[in-house]
């Protein structure tokens, strides 16, 4: 599973009991900003978020999700990552999302950003600056 997609599986319980702590709300809401700046509001990784928050089931949603954000390269985008990895920075400051956010990871290195997920070999890399 895409670790963007990981992300918004295990903070959508938060958001739907709203019991959710602002720090995250803001990174989830500006998660999806970036998404709707870079791919539009009625573009296709949007549509397929707002299905995933929408479901009774979002699992079921997730292999789409899955597909549109390979199919649209957002893993490759240095700012998507940057937002996710400040989502998943608030969420285990805050105890969000439990074991599935404690096994994702977003590390910047100098000009190198990767994700991952634990027991996944899904792994995201961007370089950017210097080329």
């Amino acid at each position: 599973m895409d670790p963007i997609t990981a992300a918004i599986l295990a903070v959508l319980p938060s958001v739907a009991g709203d019991t959710i702590k602002q720090g995250v709300k803001d990174a989830y809401e500006g998660l999806k900003a970036v998404i709707r700046r870079k791919w539009g509001e009625s573009g296709q990784i949007n549509k397929a978020i707002t299905a995933v928050e929408t479901d009774k089931d979002p699992k079921s949603q997730a292999p789409l999700l899955d597909r549109t954000l390979a199919a649209e390269n957002a893993g490759g985008d240095a700012e998507v990552m940057q937002a996710l990895k400040a989502l998943l920075d608030q969420m285990k400051a805050q105890g969000v999302g439990g074991q599935a956010a404690a096994g994702i990871s977003v590390v910047i290195n100098g000009g190198t950003l990767s994700g991952n997920m634990i027991g996944t070999s899904n792994v995201s890399t961007v370089n950017f600056g210097k080329g």
